[in-house]
């Protein structure tokens, strides 16, 4: 194998000397062939539109993608091609709003050199002393968007999901209720980010996930809902505190759009319907205990915030006094 250490360059030795050595996570977007909703996409995209970043480390996308299998966007304005959109992976430091450093790796899933990737990665992990890494996926499944939205956990170590003593959170389309000590095996298409994650475990590196539930029928269409749910437990388990009120509004928007579409679409009104019917019955007869999934919920800051809004919007309208009895 190739030196993996040639997959990438450091931006600048001032960047560089701007990164702390100690506390430090990883957060990776790497959406691929299943990036249901967009949700890993519109994650990344919020996070570099939302916070304050440095470029560190930039890769060689030349060796990593198959552009007959992705092609780059071009402009064309009648004329001429007035842009090329070239993919791009890197990995940058950011700031959260408290001004907490981390690290982010963001772009395509890259096609080619799987291996020699993740060991190019173990690298820069042991290289910035990551202690902990956190990724973030989104797959298609048979639930509807009108029911909280279910996330799948992974670890390369189970104590990170607070289960010592099993070997992992069973794998979508397996058992929740394999007892203590039992493991419960479902093969499926790997994803960069599982190979990424086992290897470091390998290496002696903590490793999470969440994968998005994304409502099937949504698959093919921006879902912000998925993106919300992600950086939510993204936040939680990197003890980071990430903006999301802004992303909360673009899924309430998203939602009432959505709705407007139900209303008149009668045979997709019917597919939510029954999705609704199964998922209700799936809940009442199912162990909290052995759920195989979180679920979103809205923090109690994004609530206060949200009523708070509302309030200022709605100032003129509220009675200064309530009504007499």
């Amino acid at each position: 194998m190739r030196d993996p250490r040639d997959l990438y360059r450091f931006e600048s030795t001032e960047v560089l000397e701007a990164v702390p050595r100690t506390g430090l996570t990883l957060v990776h977007a790497l959406p691929g062939m299943v990036d249901a909703g967009n949700a890993c996409r519109i994650a990344a995209t919020y996070l570099r539109d939302e916070l304050r970043h440095l470029r560190l480390v930039s890769f060689e996308t030349d060796e990593l993608i198959d552009y007959r299998g992705a092609r780059p966007h071009a402009t064309f304005d009648g004329t001429s091609f007035t842009e090329v959109e070239a993919p791009e992976l890197t990995l940058s430091l950011m700031y959260d709003e408290r001004d907490r450093p981390f690290l982010f790796l963001d772009g395509p899933e890259p096609d080619l050199q799987w291996r020699r990737l993740t060991e190019a990665m173990i690298d820069l992990v042991e290289y910035f002393e990551v202690e902990n890494v956190v990724g973030m996926q989104a797959v298609p499944m048979a639930v509807p968007h009108t029911r909280p939205i279910g996330l799948f956990t992974h670890a390369n170590d189970p104590s990170l999901l607070g289960r010592p003593n099993v070997a992992a959170t069973p794998a979508p389309g397996t058992s929740p209720e394999a007892g203590e000590g039992e493991s419960t095996e479902l093969v499926i298409p790997a994803t960069f980010s599982a190979l990424l994650e086992h290897r470091l475990g390998r290496a002696g590196h903590p490793a999470m996930g969440y994968a998005a539930q994304v409502p099937h029928y949504l698959a093919r269409t921006d879902f912000p809902a998925g993106a919300l749910a992600l950086l939510r437990r993204v936040s939680q388990a990197a003890e980071l505190d990430l903006p999301l009120v802004h992303l909360g509004d673009l899924t309430d928007a998203a939602t009432v759009a959505l709705q407007g579409t139900l209303a008149q679409n009668d045979e997709v009104r019917q597919v939510v319907e029954a999705l609704e019917e199964q998922y209700d019955q799936m809940s009442a007869g199912e162990d909290p205990a052995a759920r195989a999934t979180t679920m979103d919920l809205p923090t109690a800051e994004e609530i206060g915030e949200h009523f708070e809004r509302f309030l200022a919007d709605h100032d003129g309208d509220l009675p200064d006094e309530p009504p007499s009895a």
